[in-house]
């Protein structure tokens, strides 16, 4: 009886000693900065969270879209066109990106929480935010409650729920086995298919450096956890209650072939609006400021005046 029980110890500590070697392994080559901007120290209820400016003039903060491989990396073409007149500053969610990636509650409220301390650290007077998929659903709650300092609030791509079907999510929250268990859902396989289908309209936009950037991302111990927040629905943000009470002007950015999100979205949210603009990017999927940089970039500052 003792030596089965041994033989068991032996076998499980072998079997989880494979599993962390290989995703030690799948973790190799840890993200770098692409966004090309001077790096902010940033410190958030005790944690470390990544951020970068450039520029001068009126701030635009840039908000990426937390989920599985959210990173301000999708702003690197984006940030320096909006930087040549206009102090632009971009940073990485608690858990995203390059921040730091502890093992705690992740909701909605969480990231709201940090739209409004990155206004209080870095832009007191006020600054236009820009945000992406849920991130501008959260720019809407955040400006909300904002008390004037957002003055200008531009949404791309608008989504409102992060919810989605994923078998056994439970398993992603065990230590080792659920870090396999994550590494094997963003395989760089799943990766590709989701940025080709959902996210790029075309796809040779889906270069092997774009490639390597999400997966490597996507492959860091901790990243699961944000990841087990969106695919639970933990991240939902409903635009509806939220957007009649943002006082700033409002410009919906939208690539009409996103197969996410319809183009009639982008009036119905704009109908919300106390004063809202629209602009439709016919090259683009979900991501029109990296398919269309200057275009979007253009269209945003004229916005902002």
């Amino acid at each position: 009886m003792i030596r089965k029980v041994a033989r068991s110890l032996v076998a499980g500590a072998g079997a989880a000693g494979a599993l962390a070697l290989l995703n030690r392994e799948l973790a190799a080559g840890l993200p770098i900065n692409h966004v090309p901007g001077s790096p902010l120290r940033w410190s958030w209820r005790g944690h470390e969270l990544f951020a970068v400016e450039s520029g001068a003039g009126p701030a635009i903060v840039l908000l990426h879209a937390p989920g599985l491989c959210g990173s301000s990396y999708e702003y690197r073409k984006l940030f320096p066109l909006l930087a040549r007149r206009r102090r632009v500053i971009a940073f990485d969610f608690l858990g995203c990106g390059l921040s730091d990636m502890p093992r705690t509650e992740y909701t909605a409220e969480l990231f709201i929480e940090q739209i409004l301390a990155a206004l209080d650290a870095f832009c007191p007077q006020g600054a236009i935010l820009v945000g992406s998929s849920l991130a501008a659903a959260y720019a809407i709650r955040a400006a909300a409650r904002s008390a004037g300092r957002v003055q200008g609030l531009v949404a791309i791509g608008l989504a409102t729920t992060g919810g989605a079907s994923l078998p056994a999510p439970w398993a992603l929250q065990l230590p080792i086995v659920g870090e396999s268990y994550f590494n094997a859902l963003v395989s760089r396989r799943s990766l590709r298919r989701l940025l080709t289908s959902a996210m790029y309209a075309d796809a040779s936009h889906l270069t092997p450096d774009v490639m390597n950037a999400y997966y490597a991302v996507a492959h860091q111990p901790g990243s699961r956890y944000v990841g087990t927040a969106f695919v639970d629905g933990r991240l939902d943000c409903e635009v509806a209650q939220d957007l009649p009470f943002v006082e700033a002007p409002v410009l919906i950015l939208w690539g009409k072939r996103s197969t996410a999100n319809p183009a009639r979205n982008a009036a119905e949210y704009a109908a919300l609006a106390k004063t809202s603009e629209v602009e439709y990017f016919v090259r683009s999927a979900a991501l029109p400021h990296d398919e269309e940089a200057e275009a979007v970039a253009e269209r945003i500052e004229r916005f902002a005046g």
